[in-house]
This record gives structure tokens, sequence and C-alpha cells, in this order.
């Protein structure tokens, strides 16, 4: 059936012939109209004092919440994993009553969505660690994107597997991964604009000690003089040769500020990397390093300035 509006004229003469005597399924006889229509004209007209139609369609409601958008927009600045729920108990004790379905109408409206977060250090947002940030940015124009050469490690295990698969609705998704014999792997590697560079893996986690082989064995031939190489300040790097053997091949050292991952452009290849582990799902330790092997040869240079440019520190 049509829902159009019928016109105010129409419904003008119904109510007066109501208030003439005839009865509501009377007017509506004469004038085609149903008896309900009838009823909710001469309700309206005896309450707005007019039979004209209201507005159709929209969040007809929306002012009244929009008067308390300041309000809302305060609660979430001030804690933005609040759920629709609780900002609605929220406003409910200053005296504002809605509905969950016009909370989340009102977030559409404005743009604001529910997403997952990017955490980082809370320590990040203290004085001084964000004096040590900004100082690291004010030396960024000084320092050759070229020569940078970003060290960390990361880890990988024979029990990787996809987060992530389909099924059918209402059903827990349940996979088959190693739980009790798994090995994990410890890769160490260097970032440069043009790829990933002097890669090394081994069993278990890394120490002082093995950092230190690394730097001996792996990275210092992949140094160049002028080369500025860049790393978290773990302990583990901080070992009294590692210094010296870097400055030895005529390169520089440079600590991130602490609590810096964000700044390290090679953890956003880690990332990648990681995620297609996950695909290969390698069951075996020769499998999974051999895998890796491959993985990082497939770094292209575009890609790799990219994770530069992400860290901040763009190339020229």
């Amino acid at each position: 059936m049509s829902s159009r509006t019928l016109s105010l004229d129409l419904r003008e003469r119904v109510v007066a012939a109501v208030s003439n005597g005839l009865s509501r399924r009377q007017a509506a006889e004469r004038f085609g109209v149903s008896p309900a229509s009838a009823v909710r004209w001469c309700a309206l007209a005896a309450t707005t004092g007019s039979a004209a139609a209201r507005p159709r369609g929209g969040d007809r409601l929306s002012h009244r919440i929009e008067a308390q958008a300041e309000r809302i927009h305060a609660l979430i600045a001030e804690k933005d994993d609040l759920t629709l729920s609780e900002i609605r108990a929220r406003l409910a004790q200053d005296g504002h009553h809605f509905a969950i379905g016009t909370l989340w109408r009102f977030f559409a409206r404005h743009k604001i969505t529910w997403k997952k977060k990017t955490a980082h250090a809370a320590e990040q947002d203290c004085p001084d660690i964000l004096t040590r940030r900004q100082e690291w940015f004010d030396d960024q124009p000084d320092l050759d994107p070229e020569r940078l050469v970003f060290i960390d490690e990361t880890w990988a295990s024979t029990n990787m597997a996809r987060r992530y698969g389909r099924c059918l609705r209402g059903q827990r998704l349940r996979s088959a991964v190693p739980h009790g014999h798994w090995k994990t792997t410890t890769f160490v590697a260097g970032l440069r604009l043009t790829g990933i560079v002097a890669p090394m893996v081994l069993d278990g986690a890394i120490n002082g000690r093995s950092f230190q082989a690394y730097v001996d064995r792996v990275l210092i031939p992949d140094l160049r003089p002028g080369d500025i190489v860049i790393m978290d300040n773990l302990s583990s790097h901080k070992g009294p040769g590692v210094q010296a053997a870097i400055e030895a091949a005529g390169a520089t050292m440079r600590y991130l500020p602490p609590y810096s991952p964000d700044f390290n452009p090679v953890e956003k290849a880690f990332s990648k990397l990681k995620a297609h582990l996950r695909k290969a799902a390698e069951r075996t330790r020769d499998a999974l390093w051999d895998r890796i092997g491959t993985l990082i040869d497939q770094f292209s240079s575009t890609e790799c300035a990219n994770f530069f440019t992400a860290a901040g520190s763009e190339p020229d």
C-alpha cells in the first residue's frame, strides 16, 4: 500500500466533519479514508491545533542529543573506550536519557567509529621522554637516510598460524596448532632504504653475548664507512664491544629514545614478515629458517623507503 501523505485540505475537512457531529467512522466513509486516519487526524488537531502531517523520516529527535554534543565529546576525550551503554549511563546521571540507537546514530553523524586501539608505551607521555623524542626528530635533518642502518630483533616460532578464518555464524572457529612441542627462533636484521641487510637467525632468545657475535660476524661485513647504525637501547645492545666494533668499521652508533620502537622502521618490516610466516605455518625449525630467508629477499626498496617514512625518517 502507498504511504503517501494525504493533503492538509482533506485532513481539515475530516476534522471539521467530526466537529460538526459525525462520528470518526462516518467522517472517514464520507471522505474515503480509513477510520484510523480520521482518529489520528482528530487527535493531532486536538493536541497541536493543526491536522498537518508531521515531518517524516530522519532522526526527528536528533536535536535533543545534539544539544549534549559537547558533553559527549568530552566523555570520549577523557576515556575513549567507553561503550554506548556506559556513555548512556553517564548522560543519565546528568538527567539526559537516550536510547542506545540514538547514541549510535549520533556517533555515525559525527563520523566517530569504534575501532581497534593502536597501543603505545604510556611512558612516552612523560615530560622527559617527550623531550628526548622531540630531540630525536630535531636531529633528523642532519642524518643522511641512505647511511642509516636500523637494527632490531623479533621472534618467530613453529606454532605460528593465521589468526582469522571463516566458519558459520554462532560457531567457534577451531584450528589445530602445536601446543606442547614448538621451537622459538630469534631473527636479527638491519634495514636500509634498499632492503633488509645482515640477517641472522638463532635458537631461543638473544642476550649480550649472542648480539656481540651478530655484530662481529654478520653486521660488520655489511657496513660501509660513514654508516649510522641505530638500535633500541636494550641491555643486550650495550655490550662493551658493540660500539667499539661498529666504530672500528668506520660507522657510528646511536640509540633510539627510550620507549620509542615506533621510530624504528624495521619494526614495520618485521610486522609484514610475521604475517607471511603465519600464512606459511612452517612446523619445523629448518623449514621456518628457510622460509625467513626466502621472504626477506622479497622486500622492495620502495616499501622499505615507505617504512622509513612511516617511522619519521623520510628519505629526501
